[in-house]
């Protein structure tokens, strides 16, 4: 399901970067071109698809975009050359500004995510440990319990005390089971004034029965 929605949720992305692109793109081939001033306003938009794309995709996804742009406005600067002059010189060092803002914010946004992954993959390792270290004498003890219950009929105050010991040491399983399985970080609000893991949304895990 989270891949799913991840997948959708990307699509969503690269088109509104597609309609940006295409948009920006059509005001140039569809204002006449006597209007220098809003050719120039709409030649600085560009730059708002580049970084989008930087923080949405990183730097391959920023590359790609801003190749994208530079492919319609090289062409679009050779339709209105006019001989190395001031405008033209302005159009191509505005090309090379787009892909120098995609590969600097690309990187940027990329050297972030991996340092969030790092982080995150402390994060699932500690969880991974603590559910090792927790499940051996978790183990031990339901076998005690159940071990004990053998010896008391099943109608029997104690025998019902035990069960209740039981259901909570199984109930602590399916909690260890799912700190274990953490893959992302998810929080919630606790007491108004501080945050805790969102279990059920952080794990793969699912929920299962105490008994």
């Amino acid at each position: 399901m989270k891949t799913t929605a991840k997948r959708y949720d990307n699509i969503q992305k690269i088109l509104i970067l597609a309609v940006m692109v295409l948009g920006i793109s059509g005001m140039h081939m569809l204002l006449p071109h006597d209007f220098p001033k809003t050719h120039v306003v709409a030649r600085e938009l560009y730059f708002l698809p580049v970084i989008l794309s930087a923080f949405w995709f990183g730097l391959r996804g920023a590359l790609i975009t801003s190749l994208s742009i530079t492919a319609f406005y090289f062409t679009y600067s050779l339709l209105h050359w006019q001989g190395f002059t001031p405008d033209d010189l302005d159009r191509l060092l505005e090309i090379f500004f787009f892909n120098a803002v995609a590969i600097i914010t690309g990187f940027l946004q990329d050297r972030q995510r991996a340092h969030a992954r790092e982080k995150l993959e402390s994060i699932k390792a500690l969880a991974a440990t603590v559910g090792h270290e927790i499940n051996s004498p978790l183990f031990v003890a339901m076998g005690n319990v159940e071990l004990l219950q053998d010896d008391f009929e099943e109608d029997s105050e104690t025998y019902e005390e035990l069960e209740g010991i039981r259901v909570s040491l199984k109930e602590i399983k399916v909690l260890v089971k799912k700190i274990s399985q953490i893959e992302e970080v998810f929080t919630r609000d606790y007491d108004g004034t501080s945050k805790i893991v969102d279990l059920g949304k952080s794990s793969t895990g699912t929920d299962f029965p105490a008994n």
